[in-house]
């Protein structure tokens, strides 16, 4: 196969000094060379540096960037996404790993479908565990091919991943929120719609799981913001008339996810009174903006009848605060009842 297109990697890096060596060789190793990897550290204090410049010095495809701490990867790709000239981006993070194929057969199944995306196998991946799962295709069928508003659906149940390749023009004009540490979540759903259609191939990207100091296994004050991605979901659904019963299902997770973070909100140890006010007054404002009595009201006379009873439940608890109070309590006894369980 002619490698003509040319493929960028794209890895933001913090302090991952612990696994960065070993996800950067085996993208080196890829069969398909035509590729660029764009490394942008986000102020990092461990070997991370070092690491890098070891590549870059050794192999002119690695370029690094350095930008000030953001602490979420939603700055670094609005950092790098002008810098980037190349046919089509794929992102990973800074602990996962590549087959040697896995470039090469995403490109391949690009030529055959002409596809805008492609989404190529993953497993979650744990070193030292044979059996790890794994996400083949779609429901196992690499075959399938999709239109990007089917994607997107599939994507809301986690049917398909979000480590895909993607042409680079998906990108143009789009800005990454930074108001939420998951908004690439939301962005990776924004380009599969956008998509003209969306493919799965071979190849195995390895997702780790078992790196304790990833953004995704660790908590902060910044965790309480993923409801601005749960918000923005919603609303984009709506916005693009999806079927009604999926937005009525968004509606009702968004509820209740404020709901749980409320809950949260008494359970967590904040690093100070400032963060602690901070999260209040974000919750506060986020629940007297988002929900809205009135719209549950409407949304109960287009339920399905089995699920006309929860949202009459949810209408009554967003109606009336002292419910409001006592459906977070609960919340709070489950939290902690889930926390003694685990112990």
């Amino acid at each position: 196969m002619e490698q003509d297109f040319l493929i960028t990697i794209f890895i933001p890096v913090f302090n991952g000094e612990k696994y960065l060596e070993e996800t950067l060789l085996t993208i080196q190793k890829q069969t398909y060379k035509n590729i660029e990897i764009l490394l942008v550290d986000d102020s990092s204090t461990d070997n991370s540096l070092n690491i890098i410049h070891k590549f870059v010095n050794k192999d002119s495809r690695f370029k690094m960037y350095q930008k000030a701490n953001g602490g979420m990867t939603a700055f670094s790709w609005n950092f790098i996404l002008p810098k980037i000239t190349s046919d089509f981006i794929f992102y990973s993070s800074q602990d996962d790993l590549f087959s040697e194929d896995l470039i090469y057969k995403m490109v391949e199944k690009q030529k055959e479908t002409n596809a805008e995306t492609i989404i190529p196998d993953m497993e979650f991946y744990v070193s030292e565990k044979n059996n790890n799962k794994k996400i083949i295709g779609l429901n196992g069928k690499r075959e399938v091919v999709l239109s990007g508003k089917q994607a997107f659906i599939e994507s809301l149940t986690w049917n398909i991943h979000g480590f895909i390749l993607s042409s680079k023009k998906l990108f143009e004009n789009e800005i990454y929120p930074e108001d939420a540490f998951d908004s690439d979540d939301f962005m990776t759903r924004k380009i599969l719609f956008k998509s003209n259609k969306v493919a799965f191939s071979e190849g195995m990207f390895f997702y780790r799981q078992d790196n304790l100091d990833a953004i995704t296994k660790t908590s902060s004050k910044h965790s309480f913001y993923t409801l601005n991605t749960a918000k923005r979901s919603y609303e984009f659904l709506e916005e693009n008339k999806f079927n009604q019963k999926i937005i009525l299902l968004a509606q009702f997770n968004l509820y209740r996810k404020t709901i749980k973070y409320f809950a949260l909100y008494y359970l967590f140890s904040f690093k100070s009174c400032a963060d602690k006010n901070e999260i209040k007054s974000f919750l506060n404002t986020f629940k007297n903006e988002t929900i809205s009595s009135d719209s549950l009201l409407t949304r109960i006379k287009f339920s399905e009848e089995k699920l006309r009873f929860k949202w009459k439940m949810l209408y009554l608890i967003c109606k009336f605060s002292f419910l409001y109070k006592i459906a977070v309590g609960v919340e709070i006894i489950r939290s902690v009842g889930g926390i003694n369980r685990l112990k």
